[in-house]
């Protein structure tokens, strides 16, 4: 063993680092990902080469031989250096001490060493038992020493995946499923893995090796030679895989580590280190700047997997003889496959590249290598072809059927088919949102809502089949799928995208041949897609004008159904957890008033006084029968006409008796429904000693750690309040019995002096549920032209506990009454709406204390 000389070694560092800075430095001004990784491997080459020189004392000794990533010269700034030293069986003992030098070098390098001494015959048993091994030799590139060992090694290895070849092929893709399964089965997800996920930088390796492997394949340009991909989608490939190594390596350079998970907090520093945001910028520009550069991600990664997966396909199909049976005279179907007789017939019209989606919905069948070929090759035809009446038509029939036609979409966006016949949809191509309660880019999310459309009939989940039976009845079921398509259509243009989206489905659906009249309608459904969610969730749904004027937005009965179904696919298409059976309640409840009045054919205010003067009667002839006529009259003097019309007869029977009870004791009184089906429970409470209820109500609840999705609260003419909750758990399920047992204790002991307001306060933990380090958008609205009666507050906030408790505090503080709230969760994201008035019972109509309450409330939902 050669002596280490300090001076060398510390002049071999010294350059290492200094090469090293330079090049992050290029890397920061613009370097592209692949000159960078390459640069690295060469320069840890260059160091290794000496490191090798001042440790081994004859190089024919041992052959040095780099692995993997830095094997291929991909070498990212933290990623493992792999390195295998391969040596003659009898040499191992005399290289003991070199070896052990030559490794403590290498850790000087500050970076992770993957060091493996082996002999050839170690190296052949581990590659015919470890994956791992044999995908990593097959990288494997020459650096040092005796070249005649890698030469053998690698000769042996060739004869070893001859022999295993269809073996490793079956490992290495099963593989990749589990990889995919592992990193969440989704390109879109929105904390990609860059590296093992789908779309990242293993889906480029794998086909790499399983070339490698079939054919000896040295570089991707024999795909272009061979005629499975085009020499324009090379470059797109090569292209995404450099952009990702770009992002790769700045994660590195910021996490001082290997970390290969692009989290919400890293996507805003990588977007600030590259350029795409900038330092100062605030909230809305830095959001918009993470949205711009994860949207090039995912383009980026869809691309990486789209090729990668034809090409694999390409490489691993088996030829079995079976017949083809003819569809037309172009096109051809197995039982797998369509595929064409021959390509001159395919290419002479550009109507067979529709027809091939059609046929691939029509009989559920993958198109074969050829055909996928042929696509990509000749799709760009259909823009100059659009205005052909013949592929307008066919159109029209791929989405007059929601049977496997979001398997169709998705289809034609990955040969960008549909990009070509709606550009505006192209233009969302994996557009991203930044925030945690969209899970899925724009674009998936619009084929989600239509997947969401075609399994309405799979009886697997209960809240489908109220919309199913209401999906039956609508007659023009291909305009709701158009605009189940379209809903989001508007996204992406820094303006309100439903307006500016009603615009585009009506072009896109008079471009296709569709009448004015059923463009309009398709238009009118995307212009108000959010108008039911917003009403049954923040709105007071027994207010007759809330009423009206949603029903002047609907028109018909028609209508009505259309924008049901269209809102509950568009709200089961978000993502997981986005819908519960509190918001499908609310909606199924809009849904069935509306449907009311239209088919009576009267205003909701005429509709509303009738139903009051029956409830009237059937509460007075109820409660004569079973106490007396005068308990009847005092009760109905008692509570307001809003209450009684706002309120389900069974349930006023059910506050009577608590209040009946409360008028005798003087004593609080409760009732508890723990409803487990439903998601909620059900507590409500009348009091008559305790000042502002409400306050010490939500104060004890946000206490507890407890949702509150909805409450009521009604001031009697005696000053009795009864408040009505539907409260949950934080994971939207029902609250226990004991955990009611605990809000009576806390609420009788707070009336008996016990604790104080201040003590509940305190055991209040004010934790939020954050993801990522921007919040949400926060706002606070004021609008006083909805109801008659109040002023209502809409609320935007990050989520907390304890927030809605916070809000009617700061409300109380200026005297004013809450009456009802609607609070609903997106995500991270709190929108809940208040509905407030004086405690004379008025609307708030002092401009300045509107701004006064708008700033403290603005204060307290940012803190």
């Amino acid at each position: 063993m050669k002596t280490v000389n300090i001076d060398d070694r510390k002049k071999i560092l010294n350059n290492y680092f200094q090469k090293k800075e330079e090049i992050i430095e290029k890397h920061y001004k613009g370097e592209t990902g692949l000159n960078t990784v390459r640069a690295l491997s060469d320069l840890t080459d260059e160091t290794i080469k000496k490191f090798a020189e001042l440790s081994f004392e004859n190089p024919e000794d041992v052959s040095i031989v780099v692995l993997g990533g830095y094997g291929r010269r991909e070498l990212c700034f933290k990623s493992d250096i792999d390195i295998s030293l391969v040596f003659k069986e009898e040499n191992f003992e005399n290289l003991k001490a070199s070896l052990e030098s030559f490794y403590y070098l290498l850790l000087d390098l500050k970076v992770d060493i993957g060091f493996s001494p082996r002999d050839i015959r170690t190296f052949m048993k581990l590659s015919d038992k470890d994956l791992t091994v044999a995908t990593s030799l097959l990288q494997g590139r020459f650096l040092w020493g005796n070249e005649d060992i890698y030469k053998n090694l690698i000769k042996r290895f060739k004869n070893l995946i001859k022999r295993k070849r269809n073996e490793y092929i079956n490992a290495t893709l099963r593989a990749r499923k589990q990889r995919y399964q592992k990193t969440g089965s989704s390109i879109y997800m929105m904390e990609p893995h860059v590296k093992e996920g789908e779309g990242g930088l293993r889906d480029f390796h794998e086909v790499f090796w399983i070339a490698k492997v079939l054919d000896n394949v040295e570089d991707y340009k024999y795909f272009i030679e061979k005629n499975i991909i085009l020499e324009e989608e090379y470059v797109e490939l090569i292209r995404a895989y450099d952009f990702i190594l770009r992002i790769r390596n700045q994660m590195h350079l910021i996490c001082n580590k290997k970390c290969d998970v692009l989290v919400f907090p890293l996507q805003e520093e990588v977007a600030k280190k590259l350029g795409y945001a900038q330092e100062n910028d605030d909230i809305d520009q830095l959001r918009a700047s993470i949205e711009q550069m994860m949207r090039f991600y995912y383009l980026n990664a869809k691309s990486i997997n789209t090729i990668t997966k034809r090409i694999l396909k390409n490489l691993t199909q088996q030829n079995y003889f079976e017949e083809y049976i003819p569809i037309d005279d172009v096109f051809i179907r197995n039982s797998t496959e369509l595929d064409i007789i021959n390509k001159e017939k395919f290419e002479n019209d550009v109507i067979n590249i529709l027809k091939a989606f059609k046929y691939f919905k029509e009989y559920y069948l993958d198109f074969s290598s050829q055909l996928e070929y042929l696509l990509r090759k000749n799709e760009k035809s259909l823009k100059e072809n659009i205005h052909r009446n013949d592929i307008k038509k066919l159109v029209r029939e791929i989405f007059s059927d929601v049977k496997n036609l979001p398997n169709t979409i998705r289809k034609m966006q990955e040969f960008y088919v549909i990009d070509e016949l709606i550009p505006e949809f192209g233009y969302q191509r994996c557009h991203f949102q930044y925030d945690t309660y969209h899970k899925y880019t724009t674009d998936a999310h619009a084929i989600k809502a239509v997947e969401m459309l075609e399994g309405l009939k799979i009886a697997d989940n209960p809240q489908k089949k109220p919309y199913y039976e209401i999906y039956k009845e609508i007659e023009r079921k291909d305009l709701l799928i158009w605009a189940i398509f379209l809903h989001d259509i508007g996204k992406g243009h820094n303006t309100d995208h439903s307006v500016l989206g009603s615009q585009m489905a009506y072009d896109i659906l008079t471009r296709f041949g569709y009448s004015k009249r059923d463009a309009k309608i398709v238009s009118k459904l995307v212009l108000y897609h959010l108008e039911m969610a917003k009403v049954s969730q923040r709105r007071n749904l027994n207010d007759p004008k809330v009423l009206n004027d949603f029903i002047k937005k609907v028109k018909n009965k028609e209508f009505l159904k259309m924008l049901t179904v269209l809102t509950w696919c568009d709200a089961n298409a978000v993502g997981p957890n986005a819908w519960n059976d509190w918001k499908n309640a609310l909606l199924l409840e809009l849904y069935y008033k509306a449907y009311q009045i239209l088919e009576e054919g009267i205003s909701a205010e005429e509709h509303h006084q009738r139903q009051l003067a029956k409830k009237k009667e059937e509460i007075k002839a109820i409660l004569e029968k079973e106490y007396s006529k005068e308990v009847a009259n005092k009760f109905l003097n008692r509570v307001s006409d809003y209450y009684i019309i706002s309120t389900s007869l069974d349930d006023i029977l059910k506050h009577f008796e608590l209040e009946y009870e409360l008028l005798k004791t003087g004593d609080p009184q409760f009732i508890f429904e723990e409803n487990i089906t439903v998601g909620f429970s059900e507590l409500i409470i009348a009091v008559s000693d305790i000042e502002n209820p409400l306050l010490i109500f939500t104060g004890i609840l946000s206490s507890m750690n407890i949702n509150i999705l909805s409450i009521f609260s009604f001031t009697r003419k005696d000053n009795t309040v009864l408040i009505e909750a539907h409260i949950s758990t934080p994971a939207l399920e029902a609250v226990d019995k004991e955990k009611f047992k605990k809000f009576v204790q806390i609420f009788e002991d707070y009336r008996k002096g016990i604790i104080t307001f201040e003590d509940i306060v305190k055991t209040i933990k004010y934790k939020g549920f954050k993801a990522g380090t921007i919040p949400p958008p926060t706002f606070v609205k004021i609008d006083n032209k909805t109801s008659d009666s109040y002023t209502i507050f809409d609320i935007s906030a990050e989520d907390r506990i304890g927030l809605l408790f916070d809000i009617i505090k700061v409300l109380s503080k200026f005297d004013l009454y809450v009456h009802i709230v609607k609070a609903t969760t997106q995500g991270e994201r709190a929108r809940d709406s208040f509905y407030v008035r004086t405690k004379d019972m008025k609307k708030i109509t002092d401009e300045n204390l509107l701004d006064k309450v708008k700033k403290e409330l603005l204060d307290v939902i940012k803190s």
